[in-house]
C-alpha cells in the first residue's frame, strides 16, 4: 500500500529536480516553466521505469543508511547495557562471544527461542548472554519486565526469567505474581522494589537502545557485530555463534 505513494513521491521528486535544473530556481517565466513541466511529464509517462529505478536507488540508500546507523550503535551496545547494574548478564566477561537478546515475556517467538538459547548457555562457557527487557506487547509485558528486574534484588532473576519464558497462557498480573512466588520470591517485597524509579528509567534506556538499532519487534539479537531479527532455531543459533567466533 505504501509503494504507490512512494512511487508518486519519486515521480514528483524527479519532476521537481529536472524542472528546477532546467529553468533555474530564479526563473519566473510561467509559460516556460509550464512547457518544461509538460516535457518532463511526457517523458516520465513514456519511461515509467525511470521512477522504478529511482525508487530502487532510494530504498538501497535508505537500507544502507539504516545498516550504518545500526553498526555504529552495535559498537557501543554491550558497554552501554552492562554499564547499568540492572542489566541481567549470564556468563563471564572472558566469554569470546556475546549474545544480546531483546525480548518480551508475551512474545511467542521469544518463548520458542528460549530453549535453544538456554541450552547454549548451559553447554558453552564461551558464550555470554545479555538480556534486554523490551516490553512492547502491552501492559502485562511492562509489569512482567519490572518484576523480572526487581527480582534481581532477591538474586532470582534467571529463575524468574525462566519461569516466565516457560509459562504458557495469557500473561496477567495474577500469573506474574504466582510465578514469582513459585520460584521463591517474596512477592510483597518484589512489588515494592518494582516501584523504584530506577527501573522505569532503565526501561526507557533499553527502549532508546532498541531504537538506535532499529529494533521493531521481538525477539531480536545482536551476536558479536551481527544483528539477527526474529526467531532462530537452536541449531541455526549455534551456527551463527560459531561463525562469529571463527571471525574473531
Amino acid at each position: 500500500m505504501f509503494r504507490p505513494i512512494r512511487l508518486a513521491m519519486a515521480a514528483l521528486a524527479l519532476s521537481t529536480f529536472w524542472t528546477g535544473a532546467a529553468i533555474g530556481q530564479d526563473a519566473v517565466d510561467p509559460a516556460e516553466r509550464a512547457r518544461i513541466e509538460s516535457i518532463v511529464r511526457d517523458y516520465l509517462l513514456k519511461n515509467p521505469e525511470i521512477i522504478l529505478e529511482a525508487m530502487q536507488v532510494l530504498e538501497q540508500r535508505e537500507t544502507a543508511a539504516t545498516e550504518q546507523r545500526r553498526q555504529e550503535a552495535i559498537a557501543g551496545l554491550v558497554p552501554t547495557l552492562t554499564a547499568s547494574p540492572l542489566t541481567p548478564v549470564v556468563g563471564g566477561p572472558g566469554a569470546d562471544v556475546t549474545v544480546v537478546e531483546f525480548f518480551d515475556y508475551q512474545c511467542g517467538y521469544c518463548k520458542r527461542l528460549f530453549p535453544g538459547l538456554n541450552k547454549i548457555m548451559e553447554s558453552d562457557d564461551g558464550v555470554r548472554v545479555v538480556f534486554v527487557e523490551f516490553p512492547i506487547l502491552g501492559p502485562a509485558s511492562l509489569v512482567a519486565s519490572k518484576a523480572a528486574l526487581a527480582a534481581q534484588e532477591q538474586g532470582l532473576y534467571m529463575e524468574y526469567h525462566t519461569a516466565l519464558m516457560e509459562f504458557q497462557g495469557r500473561l496477567d498480573d495474577k500469573a506474574i505474581y504466582e510465578k514469582a512466588a513459585e520460584v521463591g520470591l517474596d512477592v510483597d517485597r518484589l512489588k515494592a522494589d518494582m516501584q523504584d524509579p530506577k527501573i522505569a528509567q532503565y526501561l526507557e534506556m533499553t527502549r532508546a537502545v532498541a531504537d538506535s538499532l532499529n529494533v521493531r519487534g521481538t525477539p531480536a539479537m545482536v551476536i558479536g557485530n551481527q544483528f539477527v531479527g526474529g526467531f532462530v532455531p537452536g541449531e541455526q543459533l549455534e551456527a551463527v555463534i560459531e561463525r562469529v567466533r571463527a571471525e574473531g
